[in-house]
């Protein structure tokens, strides 16, 4: 096999490698969770939850958001890329990560869907 047909070899499975991980990263959803279930051992790993704005406040750079499900409460911190409409009681899924911070787990907020 001479020089260029290696390299074509190289690129169609180059390409091929690339469209499966674009594949892959768009149809793989991210498992939604009770809040009750999350623990120390999902810190770093991302979730998704769904529950209802019990309270929130905002700073200058982000909202912090008590959010409760029918199983427990999870304060989600939302950084502002743009001003959102939150009110109480208002029904949200926020996928993020989880991070510990006071000895309480938190969820840093990737997308809020309200």
């Amino acid at each position: 096999m001479n020089e260029r047909d290696l390299l074509m070899v190289s690129l169609i499975f180059s390409l091929i490698g690339i469209l499966l991980l674009f594949h892959i990263t768009y149809n793989t959803e991210i498992e939604r969770h009770d809040i009750i279930t999350l623990n120390k051992d999902y810190i770093d790993k991302t979730v998704r939850v769904r529950g209802v704005i019990e309270s929130f406040s905002e700073t200058p750079g982000l909202y912090l958001i008590t959010l409760k499900d029918n199983t427990g409460k999870i304060t989600a911190v939302v950084f502002k890329d743009e001003e959102l409409r939150l009110r109480e009681n208002l029904d949200v899924e926020i996928t993020g990560s989880i991070v510990e911070y006071n000895n309480k787990i938190e969820i840093i907020s990737k997308q809020i869907v309200i």
